[in-house]
């Protein structure tokens, strides 16, 4: 039995309506071999999953092992077992897109909104050297819908419309996608307009909240014997959008994104050629949609306004052989992922001022990997690979202007004074940087006489610090959208984050039920962590800009620390007749220093989701039950606030109502429950409704519709 594909293939089947099951059949017959393994993945289909949200990144609540850092409506950062943000390696169609916020304001799953997704998959566990670069903290890949190619030589028009609403905000989305095509060529086009009020929750609202978003992409496929070419373009503009976690709010975000893809698929081996760019381009204020900076004992209001232009540039490309043997298959490939990335602070009500926090920093990346399946016997099953990747970073000098009046003392003097410091220091370290990283892994599976199959992996993963790990210079709140409030500052010669990790799993099933629980440890050298910094110029830095009333002092600077993270996460269904299905979904994680006695930041809490799911004649409908434990291991060093446990009812339902019209509605929180998100850090806003720099509160009663038409 192949236990990777047959339970894969069931899970599709026991999440999916009858008329899908065509989907996972052809799913099913993917693999051209047979090889002994377990389920490795966790897909969410949307057209099969009820949700409101605009976020996709808040379909990974779904997922066993994921979470969500929630830091805007459209701001979500993907966690998996503790890790979130770099460590992740999040591919949209394939590509990875470096967005254009030193906040991640636009994380990578924000340029795959769920009106135009398909499907969003994670890895589970450990993650296949063959996936990507840096996978150290998984591996997550959404699919955007793409079309079908037709039947005949003759050419069909078809396409879909989704339009939906939901109260919790007064959102909505416009959306159609339509399509051109016959058994060889396929052209593709589609447009999305959405948007929402601020966020109401039990006690108020969430100010600012509200987002505004459109959408345009246009694309093209080829299909022809084993021959196979796809090329897109997408235009995501992102429009006001407030970030009430983090100290700016987004103006715009304008991004061009493009992504082609040949494949030769012959009889015994599959040749795979992908390139992608993206140009993204962001706009940022502390004033539009939040009450501006006001006056305070020192007349600073107006001297307090930024305003932040940030721009990413990627390239990207992958060559990939696949070559089948009687025993398994062998792949090869080799990589590589080009970004360079420039921010700048102004003050719009002083022309001269200026910050230049990322002067065309640049983090280039060439891998190159081998990989083998191979059935060892009739019941084992072994995956292994090994892959080296060869790290450049660097960064231009860097220079401010804290003082764009010319005063002769003062304030201003001194904090521009002190900030010319800081960048003497940066310009004269060694800002060039090269890693050289070894990542391998090997999972063997085991499948016995009855329905299990038992699992056992290691691995070695690496992960070079990111840009704002490195290159931030000035103590600012630019972190990649950790949101705990802290300025950080960045240090050039940090080193590479190693990790080793070890995976027990078990898959047992039949056609009635399926129980997937995995216990992991992984052991993190040189994780990068913020310390309390060294630099004395950097905390009279910070205490001058906290005594201003901009953030907090004693500034953070980011660090090598050792780390530690383990737990399980299970996934489980059972089908108590042909109607009804009962399934759960368990997350326990643990991450904590090695060197000092305090937890990591911003970390899940134990968590249990509870569904029912009937699918009658015509219409289906769930009900689940969202538990959150307490979550008191909280991390002293980042001030992180520990938060309550919490239980929430959804309930959801859908009908066709006429051929190819579906109509689905939905209820988040229904009982309107007050609770605290614990990923969804500190507010940084003004707000009458919720105490500045206390946690974010979790949303309201949320109803929702969502109309889809296929033709």
């Amino acid at each position: 039995m192949n236990i990777k594909r047959q339970s894969l293939a069931f899970a599709i089947a026991s999440a999916l309506p009858m008329s899908q099951l065509a989907l996972a059949q052809d799913a099913q017959r993917i693999e051209e071999i047979t090889v002994v393994g377990v389920r490795d993945s966790h897909t969410v289909i949307v057209d099969d999953t009820l949700v409101a949200t605009p976020d996709t990144a808040q379909l990974l609540r779904k997922m066993p092992g994921a979470n969500v850092n929630k830091n805007g409506e459209l701001t979500g950062i993907a966690q998996y077992r503790g890790m979130f943000g770099d460590r992740i390696r999040v591919a949209v169609d394939g590509a990875q897109i470096n967005g254009a916020g030193p906040n991640a304001m636009d994380a990578p799953l924000h340029y795959a909104p769920v009106a135009i997704l398909e499907s969003l998959t994670i890895n589970r566990g450990i993650v296949p050297v063959s996936k990507g670069q840096e996978t150290l903290g998984g591996y997550v890949e959404a699919k955007t819908y793409a079309g079908d190619f037709g039947a005949g030589s003759d050419f069909e028009f078809g396409g879909r419309a989704y339009t939906g609403g939901q109260t919790v905000n007064g959102g909505t989305v416009l959306s159609g996608f339509f399509s051109v095509a016959n058994d060889t060529h396929l052209f593709r086009g589609f447009a999305m307009q959405e948007q929402g009020d601020d966020l109401e929750f039990p006690g108020g609202e969430i100010r600012p909240s509200e987002y505004e978003r459109e959408r345009f992409d246009l694309g093209y496929s080829f299909q022809s014997g084993p021959h196979s070419f796809t090329f897109d373009f997408a235009r995501n503009n992102t429009k006001d959008a407030g970030t009430a976690s983090l100290p700016m709010d987004i103006l715009s975000i304008d991004s061009d994104l493009f992504r082609s893809r040949y494949v030769y698929d012959a009889d015994d081996r599959v040749f795979t050629v992908e390139l992608s760019a993206s140009d993204n381009e962001h706009w940022m204020t502390n004033y539009h949609l939040r009450r501006p900076p006001q006056d305070n004992m020192m007349g600073a209001g107006t001297m307090r306004y930024r305003r932040n232009w940030a721009v990413s540039e990627n390239y990207g490309f992958a060559v990939n052989l696949k070559q089948l043997t009687d025993d398994g298959s062998w792949l090869f490939g080799i990589d590589g992922h080009f970004a360079e990335h420039r921010s700048i602070i102004t003050n719009p009500n002083a022309a001269a001022f200026l910050i230049a926090n990322f002067h065309d920093v640049n983090r280039d990346i060439i891998g190159a990997f081998v990989e083998r399946e191979v059935s060892l016997n009739a019941r084992t099953g072994l995956e292994a690979g090994i892959r080296v990747n060869q790290v450049e970073m660097g960064s231009l000098p860097v220079s401010a202007n804290l003082n764009p009046m010319n005063m002769m003392m003062g304030m201003p003097v001194m904090m521009n004074n002190m900030a010319g410091m800081l960048s003497t220091q940066f310009n004269n370290s060694d800002l060039d940087q090269s890693d050289t990283n070894v990542d391998a892994f090997a999972r063997l599976s085991y499948e016995t006489d009855g329905d299990a199959t038992w699992y056992v992996g290691a691995a070695r993963k690496t992960r070079s610090p990111s840009y704002q790990e490195r290159y931030l210079w000035i103590p600012l709140e630019a972190t990649g959208g950790l949101a705990d409030g802290k300025t950080y500052t960045g240090n050039p010669r940090l080193k590479p984050e190693v990790a080793h990790e070890i995976e027990l799993g078990l898959d047992y099933e039949n056609a009635r039920y399926g129980i997937y629980p995995r216990a992991f440890y992984k052991r993190v050298n040189d994780y990068i962590q913020g310390t309390p910094s060294s630099n004395m110029t950097a905390v009279n830095f910070a205490q001058m800009m906290a005594n201003m009333g901009m953030g907090l002092p004693n500034p953070l600077e980011f660090s090598n620390v050792d780390a530690r993270f383990y737990g399980m996460d299970v996934d489980a269904h059972y089908a108590l007749n042909d109607s009804v299905t009962l399934r759960a979904i368990l997350n326990i994680v643990r991450a904590e220093r090695r060197d000092i006695n305090d937890n990591l930041y911003r970390v899940s809490p134990d968590n249990l989701l509870v569904a029912l799911d009937y699918r009658g004649q015509g219409w289906s409908a769930s009900i689940e039950g969202v538990n959150y434990a307490d979550q008191n291991r909280i991390a002293v060093t980042n001030l992180e606030q520990a938060t309550e446990g919490y239980s929430l009812i959804n309930v959801m339902a859908r009908t066709e109502i006429a051929e190819g019209i579906e109509v689905r509605v939905g209820a988040e929180n229904l009982l309107d429950e007050e609770y605290l998100d614990h990923l969804a850090a500190y507010n940084r806003a003004y707000n009458p409704d919720i105490a500045g720099r206390s946690r974010m509160p979790g949303l309201g009663r949320n109803l929702y519709a969502r109309v889809m038409w296929n033709f």
